[in-house]
């Protein structure tokens, strides 16, 4: 689950990809695909490191900066999707928020490698 939720966070960090996977469905074999809903759900649901990361310390998240740093990027995912709903990818990339979603996510994935290589012996 942690793997999943560090390729979530580079997803949404990579705008660029986000424009060829979500928008154009570029790169992929047939009946494979990529989209915003998928990285949702690993974050809330499959992974649950929100809403409140804090619940997931010991089974997906190391405690310290990676939590505050989810949390932060919580937040503002949770503004989005209470006002944007279950609509495309698009319309939440065009919200002048987006790139914070991004930067705020870059946050969390660099305090989760940094966390991470601190725990290895």
């Amino acid at each position: 689950m942690r793997r999943d939720v560090l390729d979530t966070l580079a997803v949404l960090f990579d705008v660029e990809y986000q424009e060829r996977a979500w928008i154009r469905g570029e790169g992929f074999q047939p009946g494979q695909h990529d989209d915003f809903d998928y990285h949702v759900h690993i974050l809330y649901d499959d992974a649950a490191v929100l809403p409140d990361p804090a619940d997931s310390i010991g089974t997906v998240l190391v405690a310290g900066d990676e939590i505050e740093r989810l949390r932060s990027l919580g937040q503002l995912l949770d503004v989005l999707l209470a006002e944007h709903g279950d609509v495309g990818a698009s319309v939440f990339m065009a919200d002048p928020r987006w790139p914070e979603v991004g930067r705020l996510a870059g946050l969390a994935s660099a305090a989760m490698i940094r966390s991470w290589g601190m725990q290895q012996p």
